[in-house]
């Protein structure tokens, strides 16, 4: 069997990730992230990234983009930045390109990730399989993807409406009926945090420094607290839309941030509180995706099944 090299791209918001991988796996030394806002466009990071990483041919790509997919054209959500499938193959001078959502990427990674590149953060010991899994992205936006055996279901959950108990919460905190948290991305991705931070406090900070100072700013404790129980509401919600008894899997910077603090026993007790479906939520179990750059694996899976 002939050693075909495929190369892959995560095209978020704010970062780009990109690999060479073979049927054998991921390339070593060949995974790089770069900044968006320090480029004009994709074709610029390819450019830059062909020329530290590889002159050897490349028989397909495979790429995960943040935003809406249509066919050959790809669209980022949070960035005007457009794709064309075409056009990339005759940069890239391959065959073919194909295009995934991200969160779909992500998804196709489910069975192929090491214990290592997962956080178990809810454990079940439930036998009960129905080859479904969900993964849900928080980040610069926020986005879901279900895992049917092989097949991936895309969707565009950031952008539907908040739902009225979220809403209670976020006024219950802050004191007084709010607006602009109109949809789900508007909460519970990065800026969302930013947000809810800023109307607690009044102050300013990134998403990433919220989290990071959590055990010494009051005002960022009681944000992550707030953002925990918001997060177990979209659990519970996406749960029994897709009944993934096979594993929910939490994704993004946001995630990780969120769930590297004490606030993660806020979002598990959150999940478990009193419900009519409580037992059918503890029977799944749910983790966090460690691993930055694990869309790569689910590029490579397209990759594989494509060439």
């Amino acid at each position: 069997m002939r050693q075909d090299t495929f190369l892959l791209a995560d095209v978020g918001g704010t970062n780009t990730r990109l690999a060479l991988g073979t049927r054998n796996g991921l390339l070593s030394q060949t995974t790089a992230r770069y900044s968006n806002d320090n480029f004009n466009g994709f074709n610029d990071i390819l450019v830059t990234y062909r020329a530290q990483y590889t002159n050897q041919p490349i028989h397909s790509a495979a790429m995960a983009v943040a935003g809406q997919i249509n066919g050959h054209r790809a669209q980022l959500t949070n960035r005007n930045w457009s794709f064309d499938s075409d056009h990339l193959a005759d940069a890239v001078g391959c065959e073919q390109v194909h295009f995934i959502n991200d969160l779909s990427g992500l998804a196709r990674a489910i069975p192929v990730l090491s214990p290592h590149q997962l956080r178990s953060l809810q454990t079940t010991l439930s036998s009960h399989s129905n080859d479904q899994s969900l993964v849900i992205g928080l980040g610069t936006g926020v986005n879901v993807s279900a895992l049917l055996g092989k097949m991936t279901l895309s969707a565009e959950i950031g952008h539907t409406s908040s739902t009225r108990p979220m809403i209670n919460m976020i006024e219950a905190h802050l004191g007084e009926a709010q607006l602009g948290f109109d949809t789900v991305e508007d909460i519970l991705s990065g800026r969302g945090l930013e947000t809810l931070y800023q109307l607690s406090t009044g102050g300013v900070l990134k998403a990433s420094e919220i989290c990071a100072t959590y055990k010494q700013n009051d005002g960022a404790r009681s944000t992550c607290q707030l953002y925990g129980s918001l997060l177990a509401e979209l659990i519970r919600e996406l749960a029994l839309h897709y009944l993934p008894h096979n594993g929910i899997y939490l994704s993004g910077s946001v995630a990780r941030g969120i769930l590297e603090t004490p606030a993660r026993a806020q979002v598990i007790t959150s999940l478990t509180q009193e419900h009519p479906m409580r037992s059918t939520i503890e029977r799944m179990s749910l983790s966090v995706i460690t691993d930055d750059a694990a869309a790569l694996l689910g590029c490579l899976e397209i990759a594989k099944t494509n060439a």
